[in-house]
């Protein structure tokens, strides 16, 4: 999603209530001139949130519909559904299970990296989190880059280490 887009989900919905925008997920919805996204946000009182907001586009203006919110004391599990291949699709547990598509298999991944480190500085709760590569949710600050930058180089990697064994055979 947008820095733009962020600093305006920041200013116009969250600011106000007195909230900070950790992370902003963009889902696949298939509604025409609206887009849907989850927010993580931690309220002064450090509660962490994550809300499912409607965007719809007006002319120039954003209109912004906050459609659910949930705790993340009450997220049990998240889900990505298959750690072996390039999968936007996550669940996560709540009372209900809610399953969304991200836009893409990195911001997916971006995501759930978030959730961990908002848990990990906020809650310190167990939340499982099942069928991710390990590798591309854990924090990787070691090199001082952006952590979507790493996964973008690790996953091109993998993809050159494929065709160099399949050039081989």
């Amino acid at each position: 999603m947008s820095t733009g887009r962020k600093a305006m989900l920041q200013e116009n919905v969250f600011g106000p209530k007195g909230e900070r925008l950790v992370h902003v997920l963009p889902i696949q919805v298939s509604e025409e001139n609206e887009d849907y996204c989850l927010c993580i946000t931690v309220t002064r009182d450090e509660e962490v949130y994550i809300t499912l907001m409607k965007i719809m586009n007006k002319g120039l203006k954003e209109m912004y519909m906050i459609q659910d919110v949930w705790y993340l004391e009450d997220l049990t599990l998240v889900d990505g559904k298959d750690a072996t291949s390039d999968n936007p699709h996550l669940d996560l547990h709540f009372q209900t299970v809610c399953s969304w598509e991200a836009s893409s298999t990195a911001a997916k991944y971006a995501f759930v990296r978030s959730l961990r480190k908002v848990n990990k500085v906020y809650l310190q709760k167990d939340i499982q989190f099942l069928n991710f590569d390990s590798d591309f949710i854990q924090e990787m600050n070691f090199f001082g880059v952006p952590e979507d930058t790493l996964l973008v180089i690790q996953l091109c990697l993998q993809a050159f280490n494929c065709i160099c064994l399949l050039g081989s055979l």
